[in-house]
């Protein structure tokens, strides 16, 4: 008798389970519906284009000598970074916002029972457009100029780069013409008072203009000047400008094979990544930049450039005062000066890259892009008083993209430093011996669209 009605009392639990849950799973699905007609309902009413899309982005790296030498008595490491975006975008005939929050991590860098959460808002900006030519975008959000040397908006970085500034747009068929400005804290203060960042000196002030152009059919010229204001580490009330401005010609016709791109920058004021005495070095540099390409096929295209890096003297800064070596600032360190990252800063005697490669589209959703690289000091380079090659050896770039579908995107890559006489010199490892310097990777990117509604402005 109680081992029957143990029975009946446990199946009546289950079943008394089972019912909660159904209930519990109809109204998350009800939910989730009512946001959805919501939404839809208000797209409807109110006229406008909005997305959601997510994406998935893990890639994992085998690191044999990546942006340095690897001593041999030392193991390589394999690592993997994800990035997970959510994307939601809203478009209307006045208005223009986007919301993108992020978790970047390193797999394994928390462990399995961890309920620490790193999502984070990567972009979260509004544009209104004030009249047809003239708009005023504001909030986090990437800046992404000319070929990304100053500003840049790094999709190979796992976690991205982002301002918290105020742009003023405008675009007409004559030119193009942005204005952005950004006054940072690093919290909420009733005070004016030293801005601490970390891990390196950011800027309290930012202020520039870009302008751009078709002068004519196919070539396009671009100009911009950057104001950035550092304080002083001691003194927060003193504020150290530094001025970046120059500009790009570019030339690319359907109707031609031929392609190019002049590139030249000018950087004056001071150095905030150089101290002098109780401020900062003036700095006196300068980037110049060429790059021709010509497409033998519509499949094959080869390409050749030379980027050149002002340096400056051994100590200069430090016993001067003043140093002539270019700052990247806030550009896109993967895409220049060769994958393996050897120089994501230049180094103080400056740098020249020469490079040329082969892009060619194998099939339609594959290509192979092929890149040499040889580097070398642009200033005299002095290891323990004694003055060496300005060579700094050669790598090899090789990067296969793959896309089976609009979702999904596959590209792995190798890649290969060669060593000179300076290259251990540079990175004060000489006499140490070093594992042949390899790095590859594959990278997935999916891309799933959750959700659109288009639908025609309402007048």
């Amino acid at each position: 008798m109680n081992g029957s009605y143990k029975i009946r009392h446990t199946c009546y639990t289950e079943i008394l389970l089972t019912h909660k849950k159904v209930i519990k799973m109809k109204k998350i699905n009800f939910l989730l519906n009512l946001g959805c007609i919501t939404t839809i309902s208000v797209s409807t009413a109110f006229g406008q284009i909005s997305t959601v899309d997510l994406e998935f982005r893990p890639r994992t790296e085998y690191r044999q000598g990546f942006r340095k030498p690897l001593a041999d008595s030392l193991d390589p490491a394999l690592i993997t970074f994800q990035r997970t975006r959510l994307h939601a975008d809203y478009k209307s005939k006045t208005l223009n916002a986007r919301l993108s929050l992020q978790d970047a991590r390193i797999w394994g860098n928390y462990d399995n029972k961890s309920n620490f959460s790193k999502i984070e808002l990567y972009e979260g900006w509004f544009e209104y457009c004030i009249t047809p030519t003239v708009s005023m975008q504001m909030g986090r959000q990437p800046l992404k100029y000319d070929d990304q040397r100053l500003l840049a908006a790094p999709n190979w970085s796992n976690t991205g780069t982002a301002h918290d500034v105020l742009i003023v747009k405008y675009k007409s068929q004559l030119f193009q013409a942005h204005s952005g400005f950004a006054y940072n804290n690093s919290k909420d203060t009733l005070l004016n008072y030293l801005y601490t960042y970390t891990p390196k000196q950011n800027y309290k002030e930012l202020g520039y203009i870009w302008l751009s152009k078709e002068i004519v059919k196919g070539a396009t010229l671009s100009t911009i000047g950057i104001y950035e204001g550092f304080q002083n580490k001691t003194k927060y009330t003193i504020i150290y400008p530094r001025f970046t401005f120059g500009g790009n010609l570019v030339f690319a016709h359907d109707s031609s094979a031929w392609g190019a791109t002049l590139t030249a920058y000018k950087q004056q004021g001071k150095d905030p990544n150089k101290s002098y005495k109780k401020g900062y070095a003036d700095v006196d540099a300068y980037l110049l930049a060429a790059k021709v390409s010509y497409a033998f096929t519509q499949k094959y295209k080869a390409l050749i450039g030379i980027d050149v890096y002002s340096g400056s003297d051994t100590a200069q800064a430090s016993r001067t005062g003043k140093t002539t070596t270019f700052s990247k600032m806030y550009g896109s360190a993967h895409s220049f000066s060769g994958n393996m990252e050897y120089f994501l800063t230049v180094p103080n005697q400056g740098l020249v890259d020469y490079y040329g490669g082969i892009l060619a589209q194998i099939h339609q959703k594959f290509t192979i892009d092929f890149t040499t690289h040889l580097f070398a000091f642009d200033k005299d380079f002095y290891y323990q008083h004694v003055k060496t090659t300005k060579n700094l050896g050669t790598e090899i770039d090789v990067v296969c993209n793959y896309t089976p579908s609009k979702e999904i995107g596959i590209q792995a890559g190798w890649s290969m430093y060669i060593n000179s006489n300076a290259t251990k010199k540079y990175f004060t490892m000489e006499g140490v011996n070093t594992l042949p310097q390899h790095w590859a990777y594959i990278m997935f990117t999916i891309k799933p669209q959750l959700y659109k509604n288009q639908h025609t402005e309402l007048k």
